[in-house]
C-alpha cells in the first residue's frame, strides 16, 4: 500500500506540491514559536521538505514560472516608490536600507568563509535571516548558471531551501523582538514618543479626532437652512463657507423652485436655501449664521460617495495634507484614510503625500469625481487583470536577465529572476504614470504574489527534501546561529546609522528598519505597542528598496562566494 502511494507521488508531483502547500496554508497560522506565527512560507517549505522525502523530480519550468509571477507582482508593486524614492528625499531611508543590506551581505561572506559554508548555504543564511523568500530564486538562478556539475548544483540548491528553514524563524522572531527590545535598552516609551510625534505632525489622537478637519471615519451629513439672516445676503458661497464653523460646504441651492449648483462665486439671494454637506456636530450650528433648518427633500436624491483615489498629479505629490486642505481641492470632501504600500498612514497637517499613495474621500459625488481629476486615478472596483502587460513584462524580463556583461573578466548578469524583477519595477512605475493600461488589481496581486512564491517554495523544498535530515544533523546548529548573527547586526547597524548620522526620531526609525528587513511582522508589533500608525510613516521606502536590493543579493552572494 506504501509502495503504491509513492508510485503514484512520484509518477504525478502535482499531487505532492499541492499537498504540501494545502499542509502549509493550514498550519502556518495556527503553529506558533515563543507566540510567534509561523508564517505561510515557511510552514510551505517545511512541510514540503517533509513530503519530500519519498524522492521526487520537480520539472524545473514549473518553479521557473511559479518564481516568474511572484517576483514580477513584487516588482510591479513596489516599482512607483522604489523609483520615486531615487527622486525625492527619501534618501535617508535609502541609505538606511542600503546599510541594512550591506551589513548582511557581508556578515554572511565573512561567516561563510570562516565557517566553510558552500554557495549555497550561505545564500539560504541570507534569505531566511533577511526573511527574503525572493532571494532564494535569484541565489538559485545564480547556482544554475555556474560552471558545475548538475549533481552539484542540485546538492547547492537544496543547501539553499535547507539553511533558508533553519534561518527563517529567527529571522521573523528575532527581528520583532530586537526592535521591541531597542526602545526598552534605550528606555524610550514608544506611546510617548508617538503622541509626541502625532501633536507635531498634526495628528488627530482618538480623544480629538472629532475636532480634526483632516481624519473623520464618521458618515457625511446633509441638512438644508433657508435665508433667514440678513448679513449674509449678497455674500458669494465661499464667504458663507468661511463664516461656518469647521469645514462645511453648499452643495446645492434652491431659488425659485430651482435646484443650482452651487459655485463659488455664486451670490446669495433672499429666500434661497443652502443645502449643506459636513460633520454632524458641526453642520447643527449653521442655523446661529443662515436661518431656520429645512426639509432637504425638496432637493431631491443627492448623490453621495466614498472612492479611493491614487494620487499621480505631481504637483500634488510632495505637498502636506495642510495644503491640499485649503482652497477649492477639499471643497465638499472628506478624507477617511491614506494607504502607503498596503499599509495604513496616520493623517495630520504635516504628513506629506507621496506618489501613488492611496487617499479615500467621502463627499456629494460631484465633488469626489472633481478630486479624482484634480489628484490622479480612481482606483474602482473591478476584477479586469492585464494578463498582456504580465506576459510580456515576464517576457522582457527573461530576455534581459539573459545578457551577460563582462567586468574585469567576471560575467555580471542580472539572471532571469533580476531581469523579470527589473520588469515589474518598470511596469508597476509606467502604471504610475499612465494608468489606462497594465491594470493588476490588488486581490490578483495578492493571489500571484502569494500562490507563486509558495508553488515556487513547495518545489524548492521538495525537491531539497532528500538531503534536509543529513543536513539539519550535521550543520543545523551552526546555521542557526550564523542566522542569528545575520539577523540582528544588519538591525543594529542600521540604528546606529540611523541615530548617529541622521538624528532619527526612534520611532521612525524603528518603522523603517522593519521595512529595511522585509518584515512586516514588526512594522504590526510596532504600532501595536506605541498604539499608533505613525511607525508606517517611515515603512514604506526602506521595504521598496530592500525588496529590490536584497533580492539581488541572492545572486551576488553565489556569486562572491
Amino acid at each position: 500500500m506504501l509502495h503504491d502511494i509513492t508510485v503514484i507521488m512520484r509518477g504525478n508531483p502535482e499531487i505532492v506540491i499541492f499537498l504540501a502547500l494545502a499542509l502549509g496554508y493550514f498550519l502556518g497560522k495556527r503553529i506558533k514559536i515563543f507566540g510567534f506565527s509561523l508564517g505561510t512560507t515557511a510552514s510551505v517549505l517545511l512541510a514540503a521538505l517533509v513530503v519530500g522525502q519519498v524522492g521526487i523530480e520537480v520539472p524545473e519550468i514549473i518553479k521557473n514560472i511559479s518564481f516568474a509571477l511572484f517576483i514580477f507582482c513584487v516588482g510591479y508593486k513596489v516599482g512607483p516608490q522604489f523609483f520615486n524614492a531615487l527622486k525625492g528625499d527619501g534618501y535617508k531611508y535609502i541609505l538606511i536600507a542600503l546599510v541594512v543590506a550591506f551589513t548582511a551581505g557581508v556578515s554572511v561572506i565573512v561567516l561563510g568563509k570562516i565557517l566553510g559554508f558552500g554557495q549555497g548555504t550561505a545564500a539560504g543564511i541570507f534569505a531566511g535571516a533577511m526573511t527574503t523568500s525572493a532571494a532564494l530564486g535569484t541565489a538559485g538562478g545564480a547556482i544554475n548558471q555556474l560552471p558545475v556539475s548538475a549533481a552539484m548544483k542540485g546538492a547547492m540548491n537544496a543547501n539553499v531551501a535547507i539553511a533558508y528553514a533553519i534561518t527563517y524563524i529567527f529571522g521573523t522572531a528575532g527581528a520583532i523582538i530586537i526592535l521591541k527590545l531597542i526602545p526598552g535598552l534605550l528606555k524610550v516609551d514608544l506611546k510617548a514618543e508617538a503622541k509626541k510625534l502625532e501633536k507635531e505632525m498634526g495628528i488627530a489622537s482618538e480623544d480629538t479626532a472629532g475636532e480634526s478637519e483632516f481624519s473623520w471615519a464618521a458618515q457625511l451629513d446633509l441638512r438644508a437652512y433657508k435665508i433667514s439672516n440678513k448679513n449674509i445676503l449678497g455674500k458669494k458661497v465661499q464667504e458663507v463657507e468661511a463664516l461656518l464653523p469647521g469645514r462645511i460646504a453648499i452643495e446645492k441651492i434652491k431659488r425659485a423652485g430651482n435646484i443650482l449648483g452651487a459655485a463659488p462665486d455664486i451670490a446669495i439671494q433672499p429666500d434661497d436655501v443652502l443645502l449643506l454637506v459636513g460633520r454632524p456636530s458641526l453642520i447643527v450650528r449653521a442655523s446661529e449664521i443662515i436661518g431656520l433648518e429645512t426639509d432637504p427633500s425638496d432637493f431631491g436624491n443627492v448623490m453621495g460617495e466614498t472612492m479611493e483615489v491614487c494620487v499621480l498629479n505631481k504637483n500634488i505629490a510632495g505637498k502636506t495634507l495642510g495644503e491640499l486642505s485649503k482652497g477649492k481641492l477639499a471643497h465638499g470632501v472628506f478624507l477617511k484614510h491614506i494607504t502607503r504600500q498596503g499599509h495604513e498612514i496616520p493623517v495630520g497637517r504635516d504628513i506629506v503625500v507621496h506618489k501613488c499613495d492611496v487617499l479615500q474621500f467621502i463627499g456629494g459625488k460631484d465633488d469626489v469625481e472633481r478630486v479624482v481629476k484634480l489628484l490622479g486615478y480612481a482606483e474602482r472596483p473591478t476584477i479586469m487583470t492585464d494578463l498582456t502587460t504580465l506576459a510580456v513584462g515576464c517576457i522582457v524580463g527573461t530576455l534581459l536577465g539573459l545578457i551577460v556583461i563582462p567586468v574585469w573578466g567576471l560575467p555580471i548578469t542580472l539572471g532571469v529572476e533580476g531581469g523579470v524583477l527589473v520588469a515589474g519595477l518598470l511596469c508597476g512605475w509606467l502604471r504610475s504614470i499612465h494608468p489606462t493600461f497594465g491594470q493588476i488589481p490588488g486581490p490578483a496581486q495578492w493571489l500571484l504574489s502569494d500562490f507563486g512564491l509558495n508553488f515556487f517554495i513547495a518545489c524548492v523544498g521538495i525537491t531539497a527534501g532528500p538531503h534536509a535530515v543529513h543536513a539539519f544533523k550535521t550543520s543545523g546548529m551552526v546555521i542557526f546561529l550564523s542566522g542569528i548573527v545575520v539577523t540582528t547586526l544588519p538591525l543594529l547597524a542600521g540604528f546606529i546609522f540611523g541615530r548617529k548620522v541622521f538624528k532619527m526620531n526612534t520611532l521612525l526609525l524603528l518603522g523603517s528598519l522593519s521595512g529595511a528587513h522585509n518584515v512586516t511582522a514588526a512594522l504590526n508589533e510596532l504600532t501595536e505597542e506605541a498604539e499608533s500608525a505613525v511607525p508606517a510613516i517611515a515603512y514604506a521606502v526602506p521595504y521598496a528598496v530592500a525588496n529590490v536590493v536584497l533580492t539581488v543579493m541572492g545572486s551576488f552572494i553565489v556569486n562572491i562566494m
